[in-house]
């Protein structure tokens, strides 16, 4: 099988590590990729290039599956532009990404299919939506505040600050000056609980479960600070448990995929059900993204037993869901950022810095080639991340933090409390 994986980041990089031990797999082309995949021998990176330009690559290079990483090339259509000609590519259609491309067609859609969620208002005009705000009682029950489209994890603030609410929604519908732009907003009720994020393959009404992972996503210790794309995300076996689990399955992913069904957008491939858990064990989607979550890729991957190439092939064209397991085992991946990030306000990140580092549970993101020396410097936001594995998820975080030790570049920030909470992320 020859791979053409789409995507740059730290979940591309987990992808290649997984599919580059395949036997069935001889190419993979990465774009655009970043310079540290080239440590993988199998692994072409490509230029970054429009979704027809990598459609005629496909054609042109006896391309049998094409992997979609970010969110982005999905809301733009590129499944439905390779589907066009008959490639075999893995992900949603154009209209079925909007369940992550627009926050308010998400919950319009869960809504309608009767998928429990968060009560919510929208507002496609700013002085309505500070009228709105007025009447919302932040202080005694909080509020989420979420830009409707894609923000990069970004745009979502929860408060019980009156002033906080006012300032996030004139800087995400006024301010000039930060860099999530939304015409519209959308207002929640805040879900307490525990929150988790479960996984699945899918096509049409089949689907496979992938697991579950646990995301921190305020940048700093004790969830403090803005949210990220990401800090750090663990994965405990015990939990959810089956019952949990089978609640999941039939009040949220059947009714997902049914309703895309319904819709006429047949559902394929990564779901992520973003969820909360409340003190009856019952599930609520905070979100869904289209696609497959970092970090939460690189704290499951390295959990999953079996060839996920074929099995995807295997997938698209018979619908087998055999061949694939997950290791009954912990997961702990932490980030490490460059300083400066997630600059909301558009300041410039620290970059250029030397990276020293082991290989060993180490996947790469914001990273290019040292220009004076061998090895790599920071040249994004989130730069690298370590995973461990093992029985519990109190042993795999300490042997994540012991890889995390042994690296080191200028203006490196990580967070020191990944996983201590073990029942669900850190949230208000």
């Amino acid at each position: 099988m020859n791979i053409l994986l789409i995507g740059s980041g730290g979940r591309e990089d987990a992808f290649v590590w997984k599919l580059s031990k395949e036997e069935e797999i001889k190419k993979i082309y990465v774009s655009p990729g970043h310079d540290g995949m080239t440590r993988f021998s199998k692994v072409t990176l490509l230029p970054d290039q429009s979704a027809e330009d990598l459609k005629d690559f496909a054609k042109d290079n006896a391309i049998d599956l094409t992997i979609v990483g970010p969110e982005a090339p999905l809301t733009q259509g590129i499944v439905d532009i390779f589907q066009e000609d008959g490639l075999r590519i893995f992900g949603p259609s154009k209209r079925a990404a909007q369940l992550e491309g627009s926050k308010i067609f998400s919950k319009n859609f869960m809504k309608k299919n009767g998928i429990p969620t968060a009560s919510f208002e929208t507002y496609d005009n700013y002085q309505l939506a500070v009228e709105g705000l007025a009447n919302w009682p932040i202080e005694s029950e909080g509020i989420v505040i979420k830009a409707d489209g894609l923000a990069g994890g970004k745009g979502v603030v929860v408060t019980k600050n009156r002033s906080e609410a006012e300032h996030t929604l004139h800087d995400f519908m006024i301010n000039p000056e930060i860099s999530v732009k939304s015409d519209t907003i959308l207002f929640e009720k805040v879900l307490p609980g525990d929150e988790v994020s479960v996984f699945a393959l899918c096509k049409g009404l089949d689907s496979f479960y992938l697991g579950s992972a646990c995301d921190h996503k305020r940048v700093g210790d004790n969830d403090t600070g803005p949210n990220t794309g990401g800090m750090g995300c663990f994965r405990d076996p015990s939990w959810p448990d089956k019952s949990l689990l089978k609640k999941i399955e039939e009040r949220i992913l059947r009714p997902t995929l049914k309703g895309c069904m319904a819709d006429g957008m047949a559902y394929s491939g990564f779901l992520f059900m973003g969820l909360m858990i409340d003190e009856l064990n019952d599930p609520y989607v905070v979100e869904y993204n289209v696609r497959l979550g970092d970090p939460e890729t690189q704290t499951l991957l390295p959990l999953l037993e079996g060839p996920l190439g074929l099995f995807i092939k295997e997938f698209i064209d018979n619908g087998t869901t055999s061949g694939l397991s997950l290791k009954d085992e912990a997961s702990v991946h932490i980030v490490a950022t460059s300083g400066g990030y997630p600059s909301l306000d558009n300041n410039p990140l620290d970059l250029g810095h030397k990276i020293n580092f082991k290989e060993e549970g180490v996947f790469l993101a914001g990273v290019k080639k040292n220009p004076d020396e061998d090895g790599y410097v920071n040249s994004g936001g989130r730069v690298l991340g370590t995973t461990a594995t093992a029985k519990t998820v109190d042993q795999a975080r300490e042997r994540a933090y012991e890889l995390m030790k042994e690296i080191s570049f200028k203006g490196m920030h990580y967070r020191s409390d990944i996983a201590l909470k073990k029942r669900g992320a850190i949230n208000d």
